[in-house]
Parts: C-alpha cells; structure tokens; sequence
C-alpha cells in the first residue's frame, strides 16, 4: 500500500536524528490515513446514495409487456436497489419508441413525481422545492444480462408564475433511448432531496405514445 511505504520511508529517514522528529512523521502517517479513510467513507456514502447501477441485480418490483404503467407507494426499498423501484418492460411497443413528423413529443417513457410539493404558504418554499430530486437508470437486456444505457437526474423549479407561484416536481423521460421490440429495465427513486438518508416519495412510471401538435 503506498501510504505504508511512505511511512516506511518518512521512518527510516528520520531515524536516528532526534526523537522529535520521529514524532513529528508518526504524526504526519495519522493525518494521511486519516485522509484515506474520510475519501473511503465519501465514496461508500455516494455509492448508497443513489439507486444507481447495481439495480441491475435485483428482483423486479413490478413487470410489463409492452409498455409501462406504474404508481409507487411513497415509502420503498428493493434489495439491491437502495430505495428504489424496478420495473422490467418486455417487447417494448412501437406505441411508444415512434417519433412521427408534426409531434409535439415524441413516444416515450416518462418517470415523474408523483407526491405532495412545497406550496407558497410554506416556510422556505423554494429551497424545498428545488431540493426534490428525481433518478432514474435505463437497463436493456441483452442475452441473461441488464446492460446500463443511460441515468437520469432532476430536481423540482420553483416557478413564479400563476398567484406567486407553484413548485413543478422533478421527472425524466427515455425515447430514442427505447427501440421497439427489446426488453428493458427502469429504476427509479424520488425522494426529498438527493442525499442517502433523504425519505422517498411517490413516483409514476409511464409508457405514453407520441403527442401531435394540434391543427
């Protein structure tokens, strides 16, 4: 391990001069392993935080054919997938992986908030609506394995339009990300800001066909 020979090497170097010194490099080898021990705390707390990648390994919390159409509880977790939901689509329909001419919005997937937001009348409104936090991480399978495409992240805008103003929640959409015909996995979680110890929130899942512009 680096840190050992560097202290190894502080040792030797300081050896025989005066008892100080060899304090003083006792002291230096804590500092720095203290240092590698908060940067291994702070990725262990970044790898819990979001449900991320290893979702690829768990159990479906729910499962499709064609398209999705889901509804969380505002309270969940998934072995594997740190407070998240899974949900497994097979023969993704062209319904929705379609982008014809003239459409509005194209056929898509979209993960969207689904849970009460900060209201005008409530105490630090706008922080709290801009720290609601939405992910989600596309999976196709591709032969027995889920290989990560994308991740999607957003947070809440508090828009001051309308009598002061409303909080629009967070959400993601997947389109040309989605062919026809394959399987995919989605995982997801909302919750009230983007941190590992922040409560979930309810979250809808659906598959929607293109949106005309109107003539």
């Amino acid at each position: 391990m680096n840190t050992y020979r560097i202290v190894n090497g502080l040792g030797f170097v300081c050896f025989g001069v005066v008892a100080i010194a060899l304090a003083g490099c006792a002291v230096d080898a804590t500092d720095e392993d203290a240092l590698v021990d908060d940067v291994v705390d702070e990725d262990l707390a970044e790898a819990e935080q979001a449900s991320g990648i290893e979702c690829a390994g768990a159990a479906a919390t729910a499962a499709f054919v064609g398209g999705i159409n889901y509804t969380s509880p505002q309270s969940y977790s998934t072995a594997s997938c740190y407070k998240g939901v899974v949900l497994d689509v097979q023969s993704y329909s062209s319904l929705y992986a379609q982008n014809p001419s003239g459409s509005v919005f194209p056929g898509r997937t979209t993960v969207d908030w689904a849970d009460g937001l900060p209201a005008l009348a409530d105490p630090d409104h706008v922080a709290k609506c801009e720290s609601t936090y939405l992910a989600a991480d596309l999976f196709e399978k591709v032969g027995s394995s889920w290989v990560h495409k994308t991740t999607k992240e957003s947070l809440g805008i508090w828009t001051p339009f309308f009598d002061g103003g409303f909080c629009a929640g967070p959400g993601v959409s997947f389109s040309s990300e989605m062919q026809a015909g394959k399987t995919y996995r989605i995982s997801a979680t909302a919750r009230t800001h983007k941190s590992s110890s922040a409560a979930t929130r309810k979250l809808h899942v659906e598959s929607r066909e293109p949106v005309k512009a109107p003539r």
